[in-house]
């Protein structure tokens, strides 16, 4: 029996801890958490930061029996993943290149060097120098920590902002305190990912974001979901499919998962804003790719990562079905009661109705990704059949909140 090391035990590696075991591979899950979702699902669970290096590679070096391969969702730990891989001698993206990866400045440096195409971008260390980008690049600007996720310091800035306050609210949220800030390129947002095998790279997942709600949350950008089929035209969708590929192998990336936040620009041109080097959250990889198209991603870089045959039929679609995700954004204050919650899930076409806040919680102000509560996703025929089950389960649940 091959046995899988899975770092992290969260909500979102749930779907790699139940494939490795439908496939009989044992898995072995770290995290911080001891109230981890995945905890009692894994054949082994241990409580280790997956964030921390030297306890991972000290429980690695510690662990009498052979691991034949790590890999982690969601988590934007890749060089934590790879670091673990190298010290196990099992296949892995290569260190540099994950940490590489993790670094959004160092990352976009070596696209722009490799002629990818990215937006006006700048390393922000002082005020001064954020000012400086302002006066070149002109307004609207984004800002961000250069080593966060989650759109966590994330803002949209535009003239008549303080820019001094935005600047120290980013710097906050950066682990180094180095800060990015990049034109805003505006056009379609996208999400893609894909894996690559034996050389062929391959794009799984494509998926047209939202940000219908991007004027709710001034300066702060929160996407709210995603749909598949992309309304893009195939020629254009295959332009954004080709500049992913051109990001991830120019960052060094020969094996295994790519996610790319993407942008195909007003102008007509793709643009790469971040590649990373892991599988992607938000039911993605897990849940709408698989209802979609029918390629089961987690499925197979399971397989990848144990070292197992991968047929390559398993990257083509089956299926052509759209799905649609919406996510639930009460106003700020104590959650008191939740109703509508078994209506909303008995919905034509909803698949999956989640909520993790729980009355008694407090719900903060909409400032990234963290803060959303919970979602639906619907799959239907059509986008259209999808995004209108989605928002009408949504309508259904109302949160009695009080400020």
């Amino acid at each position: 029996m091959k046995t899988l090391l899975i770092l992290g035990a969260g909500k979102e590696q749930v779907a790699a801890i139940a494939a490795a075991k439908a496939k009989g591979i044992r898995t072995v899950a770290l995290d911080f958490n001891p109230k981890a979702d995945g905890r009692d699902l894994a054949d082994e669970f241990h409580l280790v930061s997956t964030r921390d290096k030297a306890a991972i590679l000290n429980f690695v070096d510690g662990y009498k029996a052979r691991i034949d391969g790590v890999m982690t969702i969601a988590s934007d730990i890749p060089h934590m993943v790879s670091a673990a891989a190298e010290k196990l001698s099992v296949r892995h993206i290569p260190v540099a290149v994950a940490e590489l990866c993790v670094h959004k400045l160092l990352m976009k440096e070596k696209l722009r060097h490799a002629g990818v195409n990215v937006p006006v971008f700048a390393r922000i260390s002082t005020l001064k120098d954020l000012e400086a980008f302002i006066a070149k690049a002109g307004f609207p600007i984004v800002i961000k920590p250069v080593d966060n996720s989650g759109a966590r310091g994330v803002q949209r800035l535009t003239a008549g902002m303080d820019i001094a306050e935005a600047f120290d609210y980013s710097r906050g949220f950066a682990y180094s305190g180095e800060v990015i800030a990049e034109k805003f390129v505006t056009g379609l947002q996208i999400s893609t990912e894909g894996l690559i095998h034996d050389g062929i790279f391959h794009c799984t997942g494509f998926a047209d974001r939202n940000y219908t709600r991007l004027d709710d949350a001034v300066p702060f950008m929160v996407e709210d979901g995603g749909d598949i089929p992309t309304i893009l035209a195939p020629a254009q969708k295959k332009l954004v499919e080709l500049e992913f590929e051109k990001a991830a192998r120019a960052l060094g990336i020969d094996w295994g998962p790519a996610k790319g936040d993407m942008i195909f620009g007003d102008d007509g041109k793709p643009y790469v804003i971040e590649i990373a080097a892991r599988l992607s959250g938000g039911n993605f990889c897990y849940d709408k790719v698989p209802w979609s198209t029918g390629v089961d991603i987690v499925d197979i870089l399971v397989d990848m990562a144990v070292g197992n045959e991968v047929d390559p039929a398993r990257f083509v679609p089956i299926r052509d079905l759209a799905t649609s995700q919406r996510y639930f954004f009460p106003s700020p204050g104590t959650i008191r009661r939740i109703d509508g919650l078994g209506t909303a899930q008995d919905m034509p076409h909803i698949r999956k109705v989640d909520i993790w806040a729980r009355p008694g919680e407090t719900v903060a102000t909409l400032e990234n990704h963290p803060s959303r509560v919970g979602y639906v996703i619907s799959c239907a025929p059509t986008r259209e059949e999808a995004v209108a089950a989605a928002q009408a389960a949504v309508a259904k649940v109302a949160f009695t909140v009080e400020a």
